[in-house]
């Protein structure tokens, strides 16, 4: 029977380690992962015409940060939607917790709530959707960063970020940046189903 019980325990010990080598996309961690900003980015045409100017958060380890509003070209409704994980070679992120937010204004003044992810510690995912006061084509969107000391004794071995447009009731494709132990970068342009005039976002964490 003793024999039995340790073989079991071996058997899932070995069972751990080969579900920890096959799902994290990096061995780095926390300390070793790279010093990142969040960077947003609006266009017309599934992506291809009217580029607004890229925005930017500061740094995840100079603390709480949030970007100028961004809009495509023209400022006005917005076809899609990119997220920029930038990162800075030579610098790390150390022990440092952060979750990330949205904010959607329409016109001059039509403000929603800023809307955030889960913190990285907390396992990440989407936030809600960012939207304007009536939740209807909004024009600008900005992005928040807020940055924490790592609260857990597990390490954070890698993450990327997502954003994901909604119309109406229906959201979109996520599109995801490279993973930060890759250098990060920019995502894919997102788009809602018929690639026109979306009414929201989400932004999200993935954290292995």
């Amino acid at each position: 029977m003793m024999r039995k019980r340790m073989w079991t325990a071996l058997s899932a010990a070995a069972g751990a380690v080969a579900l920890s080598l096959t799902a994290t996309p990096a061995s780095a961690s926390t300390a070793e992962l790279p010093s990142f900003r969040v960077g947003i980015q609006l266009s017309d045409d599934r992506g291809r015409t009217q580029f607004g100017a890229e925005q930017f958060t500061r740094y995840a380890k100079f603390g709480n940060s949030v970007s100028p509003w961004a809009g495509d070209a023209n400022g006005y409704d917005p076809d899609a939607v990119l997220i920029d994980l930038n990162t800075t070679p030579g610098s790390q992120l150390g022990r440092t917790d952060f979750r990330i937010g949205a904010q959607a204004m329409d016109g001059n003044g039509h403000y929603g709530p800023v809307q955030y992810s889960p913190w990285a510690s907390e396992g990440g995912g989407e936030s809600p959707v960012a939207t304007d006061d009536n939740g209807y084509d909004p024009d600008k969107y900005r992005l928040f960063l807020d940055s924490r000391a790592w609260p857990i004794s597990a390490p954070l071995l890698d993450f990327r970020l997502s954003v994901t447009v909604v119309d109406g009731p229906t959201s979109g494709v996520a599109a995801v940046t490279p993973w930060a132990s890759q250098g990060g970068g920019r995502s894919e342009f997102a788009v809602d189903d018929n690639s026109y005039d979306f009414d929201g976002l989400k932004v999200g964490i993935e954290v292995q």
